[in-house]
Formats: C-alpha cells, sequence, structure tokens
C-alpha cells in the first residue's frame, strides 16, 4: 500500500531527528574520552615539577572553582608560587577565604606576591598570604579597612508618592534597607559588624607584615600608598617585578627558577560548555530550544554580572 504524501514528509523529519541525535550522542561520547584524557593529563602535569603561576585581577567574588583550583594546587609538585595580584578588592569574606586556601598552599613552599598596578583592601588582603611582596613604584598598594554601603531612597518614594510598608518579627530585621530611614540601633548595629571585621583586617596586617601598634596605626587608615612608599612603612618587601621575585625565590628560598612556569586559573562553566562552546548552543537553537540554550549558557558560565555583596574591602576611589 503506498503511503501518503504526509506520512513521507513525516518519515523523513523522524529520520533526520534520530540522525541529529545520533550525532549528538556521538559528540558526548566523544568529548568524554577527551575529557577523561585531558584530566590524566593535567593530573600528569601537576605532578611535574614546576612553579605555578596565580592570577587575581579585578573585584573579588565568591568563587568555587577558583578556590578548588587553589586546593588542587596544595596537593601539586609546585615548587613555588608567584602570584599575581592586581585587584581593588571585592568581598570581604571572599577575600579572606582566597587568602585561606592559599596559606594551605603555602604551606609547603613559598608564596611571593607581585602587586601589580593595584592590590588596594581584599586584593592587599590576598597578598598578605605571601612570604614576600614586590610591587612598582607607582603601584597602588594598602587601602586597609571595610566598608558597608546601603543606599536610602526614601526621599526619592516621597517625592514620588509611594510608601514601603514592611512587617517585620524584629526592629533590626532587614536593617538597615533603602526604604526607611536608618534607626540608631540598627546604625549602632552595622558599626559593631564593620568594626569587628576591621579589628580582624588590622591584626591580619600585623602578624603577617610583623608590625608594632604604631606602624599598624600608620597603614590602617583606609588610604593606598604608592610601592615606594610602602615599601618604607613595611606593607612590602621590595619594588620590582616577576623577575625581583623569581630572584628572591633562589636567593632566599633555594628554588631552582628554571624550572618552567605553569599558569594555574580556575575551570570556570566545566569542560562541557568549555568544549562545546557556540556549536552546542547553536545545535540547541535549531531544535527550537532558544531558551535551554540561554540557561544552559548563563548557568555554566562565570557569574561575570554578580555584584560584591555584603561588608566590602574594596578601594573605591570616586567615593573617598
Amino acid at each position: 500500500m503506498s503511503m501518503t504524501s504526509d506520512a513521507v514528509v513525516e518519515r523523513r523529519y523522524l529520520r533526520r531527528r534520530v540522525t541529529f541525535w545520533r550525532v549528538i550522542a556521538g559528540m558526548f561520547a566523544v568529548i568524554a574520552i577527551f575529557i577523561g584524557a585531558s584530566r590524566l593529563f593535567r593530573v600528569g602535569a601537576e605532578n611535574v615539577a614546576h612553579i605555578a603561576r596565580v592570577k587575581v585581577n579585578g573585584i573579588i567574588l565568591d568563587d568555587a572553582d577558583f578556590t578548588r583550583m587553589l586546593d588542587r594546587l596544595a596537593k601539586s609538585n609546585a615548587k613555588a608560587v608567584l602570584l599575581d595580584i592586581d585587584s581593588p578588592g571585592g568581598g570581604a569574606a571572599a577575600s579572606e577565604e582566597i587568602y585561606e586556601h592559599l596559606r594551605k598552599v603555602g604551606e609547603k613552599r613559598p608564596i611571593v606576591a607581585i602587586d601589580r598596578s593595584l592590590a588596594a583592601s581584599g586584593g592587599y588582603m590576598v597578598s598578605l598570604a605571601a612570604d614576600h611582596i614586590v610591587a612598582r613604584n607607582s603601584s597602588a598598594v594598602g587601602s586597609i579597612g571595610v566598608i558597608f554601603q546601603n543606599p536610602n531612597v526614601t526621599q526619592l518614594l516621597g517625592t514620588l508618592g509611594v510608601k514601603m510598608e514592611m512587617i517585620k518579627s524584629s526592629p533590626l530585621k532587614a536593617s538597615p534597607n533603602p526604604f526607611e530611614p536608618t534607626a540608631p540601633e540598627a546604625t549602632a548595629a552595622m558599626n559593631a559588624l564593620v568594626g569587628d571585621t576591621f579589628t580582624w583586617f588590622k591584626n591580619l596586617v600585623r602578624e603577617r607584615r610583623h608590625l608594632d601598634p604604631d606602624a599598624l596605626a600608620k597603614v590602617a587608615d583606609g588610604r593606598v600608598f604608592a610601592g615606594s612608599q610602602a615599601v618604607s612603612l613595611k606593607l612590602i618587601d621590595g619594588i620590582g617585578g616577576e623577575d625581583e621575585a623569581l630572584d628572591w625565590l633562589k636567593r632566599d628560598k633555594g628554588i631552582d627558577t628554571s624550572l618552567p612556569i605553569r599558569n594555574w586559573t580556575a575551570e570556570h562553566g566545566g569542560w562541557l560548555r568549555r568544549l562545546t562552546g557556540d556549536a552546542m548552543m547553536g545545535a540547541l537553537s535549531e531544535l527550537g530550544l532558544a531558551d535551554a540554550s540561554k540557561i544552559f549558557s548563563a548557568a555554566s558560565g562565570p557569574m561575570q554580572t554578580q555584584a560584591a555583596s555584603g561588608l566590602l574591602a574594596l578601594w573605591q576611589p570616586m567615593g573617598e
């Protein structure tokens, strides 16, 4: 019995769909093999003696991929670490977390920090994990302090005739907030929080840089210092860049600086996203799954639009 034209079209469509998904399955199989081989290669490279280079650039945010990378570094055969920093800081807790993971890395090998154009607030906190710090004469270093910011839009809402009504379990719940005048009790609570974190930051600077109370008081007023000033204030140990950092590793720590330097980076987004890239996104779109493609892209990549929140260890030149 002959088939109708509609049945023929439908069968051809189904064959194309089946063929497409077979190709996709094959791609995933190849990717799985490649991932396994790549991971074996990575582990092998990590077990070879080398000098690690770790970069901390831009705003510091919570980054589980980065801290997992530091945990791998701590277990690797890296003989030393070049900690390359160019950051105004960011979240206080995020900066503290990176510092703590770096100290674990430093338990078995020396770390030398290279402060580039800017190592301020949380950026300087991270550099404190190093055993030795160098910066350029014109680098901006320091800004030891903590800030909490809360915009208040009550006057604007009043002008617009808008009133925000809230029911709270207690007076300090969700305070301060932008929609009501800040009560003295809320201000006092936030002052205590900022003060406690600031004390912790100062004690970290005192301990890591071996400063007496007078020396600490000179550097802990929130300002940034030029590299040349930071040397005399003992915030850093010398002027220079990577060459000077390598010289220190060789001279003071006996590190063989002829070893290869390996860049350690976080695997943001996972292997699938980085291997398939736009090709996979295009394939999903062809199937009419454009929305799924967008979700996959947003979920698997780094949170580029995330903003630092909570207490900030962040240098903000426009606000100082």
